[in-house]
């Protein structure tokens, strides 16, 4: 059977939890290992259920990595952390040949990068291909391996999977899945739980990053003095800049900023997460209907109809990510789609280069270092 309708009617059960899956061009098990943060001391024989383990681990360092070795290649899966699709990684990983990354959550918000030679060639959300805010030059790309538009339009992630088996010659199969695989834990031994903690590097910025961040005070506070892996102000300041920049009010964005700034999410909020992705994806329909032929949807035009109306699918996106998302994930998706809403007049006000201000100070937080 051909790639895409093998993973159309296979994928599923091949993965029954939102995972990240990566494939390294290499030979070298040091330099994977590594790269996904880990030591070879740490490996040891397994199964693809060792994985449900990775959801016992409540340190931001650990986690489990299922690795499967092929011929010239290795596989990475993660239910946890997403290190693989990572762009600094997959930079790593690519350094002597290639990498390819495919992450999705329980709430889509998706992935697909690929990285050859040491540079991210391309990295895009396999989701919107199948939408009309589809992206030509994604598409173009993914059409030279095979991938046809039509494919993207049918199904996302079988076009994901098909994209990945088009670069790199591998199948993911059922039988992937039962044979034996390597499995990477990286745990802290409990004395090293209870060493004294490292000093971090002092936070960097470009100059003029420092010079957005200082007339915007709450964000000079977390940069003066960044947090030790605490997000709630950061999302909640990306949130808040997305739903201004278009104006969205009333009780759902209310609620949804309060719920935010006291860290609630998952159960809890599931109804309200579940109106506001309703209420994007409805801005995301009229925005198509009323898009010019010529129109980039990946830079909203806020002086169009379609271009606003987009921009407030994205602000709705942003305040949706803290209310399912873990807190690290929830700010890094936060903040990229309160990008995507100030992308289209970033000329024009010094809102993007606040939220690349951000998005570096959010590294570092959950990092410890620069990038």
């Amino acid at each position: 059977m051909s790639s895409f309708p093998f993973y159309k009617e296979m994928i599923r059960s091949i993965f029954d939890e939102p995972a990240c899956v990566t494939w390294v061009r290499s030979e070298n098990i040091q330099d994977v290992v590594q790269a996904f943060g880990g030591q070879t001391t740490q490996l040891a024989e397994g199964g693809f259920d060792d994985l449900y383990d990775s959801y016992e681990l409540y340190d931001d360092e650990e986690g489990i990595i299922l690795l499967t070795q092929w011929p010239g290649w290795f596989t990475g899966v993660e239910f946890t952390r997403y290190i693989g699709a990572r762009p600094d990684v997959l930079r790593r990983l690519s350094t002597f040949g290639q990498a390819v990354a495919v992450a999705w959550t329980v709430e889509l918000d998706a992935t697909f990068a690929y990285a050859a030679d040491g540079k991210l060639e391309s990295i895009f959300d396999p989701v919107r291909q199948g939408t009309t805010a589809a992206e030509p030059e994604r598409l173009a790309w993914a059409e030279t391996y095979g991938v046809t538009t039509e494919q993207w339009r049918d199904d996302w992630r079988a076009a994901s999977f098909a994209l990945a088996e088009h670069i790199t010659g591998l199948r993911v199969d059922q039988a992937w899945k039962e044979r034996r695989h390597l499995v990477l834990r990286i745990e802290q031994e409990e004395d090293e739980k209870n060493e004294a903690p490292t000093v971090r590097p002092p936070l960097v910025l470009r100059e003029d990053l420092r010079e957005v961040v200082a007339r915007h005070p709450r964000v000079a506070a977390l940069a003066a003095a960044p947090p030790d892996e605490e997000f709630t102000e950061l999302t909640l300041i990306a949130c808040e800049l997305a739903v201004g920049a278009v104006a969205l009010d009333g009780p759902d964005i209310a609620e949804a900023l309060a719920a935010i700034a006291a860290g609630r999410r998952g159960q809890p909020v599931r109804s309200l997460s579940e109106r506001l992705l309703e209420q994007a994806d409805d801005f995301q329909r009229r925005s198509a209907k009323v898009m010019d032929a010529n129109a980039n949807p990946g830079f909203p035009d806020p002086k169009t109809d379609w271009g606003r109306l987009l921009m407030k699918h994205h602000a709705l996106r942003a305040l949706a990510a803290p209310l399912t998302m873990d807190p690290h994930m929830a700010c890094n998706a936060a903040i990229g789609q309160a990008q995507e809403v100030v992308i289209g007049r970033r000329k024009q006000s010094d809102e993007y280069r606040l939220l690349k201000a951000m998005e570096r100070i959010a590294f570092y937080v959950f990092n410890g270092h620069n990038p």
